[in-house]
């Protein structure tokens, strides 16, 4: 059951964004990857390894996560214009890598969490750098599905692997961490260029506040 998790869904999703973006838009891409498929994945494996106390702690540790996710956005796009994808890459995995723990071990209950969660998406909204909504995006070569697709698995694999490791916040925080997001922004801004990569991320940040309405239910039922 968890093999199938990581294996299907996460590299079903990436097909489905990617065939979003190419027929329409990097910015449509985004707002489809603020869907929590990497994420979601991830918890579930950590319900069926530790238990549902484990994926209470772990999907208070995912509003983190999400603050993380936005702070990411706001470094990338910030540095997009004049930076290349590896440093801005590297940027805003570093936020959220330093972000995301910090966070997580500093909130308290659900309502702290969600509270900040708001309050940095909030920031991000009003200094969202534009984006050219008319730019049309080149013709990608055959091997960047693959390697999407690669990558994120890589990155899975990698979080739910550890997460008895980690703890149940830390590992919660971590499977919020911009897999899709990473990917796509880093090899849209190396093959397409800064402005697909800034529109993919406004679409993601935009949307990216429903999310907290799909995790909150969850966390009720297994409270």
């Amino acid at each position: 059951m968890t093999l199938a998790i990581k294996l299907l869904l996460a590299p079903i999703f990436i097909v489905f964004a990617y065939g979003i973006q190419k027929k329409y838009g990097p910015k449509v891409g985004g707002i489809f990857v603020a869907i929590p498929f990497i994420a979601t994945p991830i918890l579930l494996v950590i319900y069926f390894e530790q238990g549902a106390q484990f994926l209470h702690r772990a999907i208070l540790g995912t509003y983190a996560g999400q603050a993380g996710v936005l702070i990411y956005i706001y470094v990338y796009t910030h540095l997009a214009r004049t930076r290349s994808w590896r440093v801005c890459f590297t940027a805003a995995t570093i936020s959220y890598l330093i972000a995301a723990p910090i966070l997580s071990a500093i909130i308290p209950n659900i309502w702290v969490a969600i509270a900040l969660w708001l309050a940095v998406w909030l920031v991000l909204q009003r200094t969202a750098v534009p984006s050219d909504k008319h730019a049309t995006l080149p013709l990608a070569p055959k091997w960047d599905l693959p390697m999407r697709i690669i990558s994120a698995l890589t990155l899975i694999f990698l979080v739910t692997g550890f997460s008895q490791t980690l703890g149940a916040s830390l590992s919660g925080a971590l499977a919020m961490y911009p897999v899709m997001t990473s990917i796509m922004s880093s090899f849209n801004h190396a093959r397409f260029g800064a402005n697909a990569a800034i529109a993919f991320l406004n679409g993601l940040g935009t949307y990216l506040v429903f999310v907290g309405a799909i995790f909150f239910p969850l966390l009720l039922i297994v409270t």
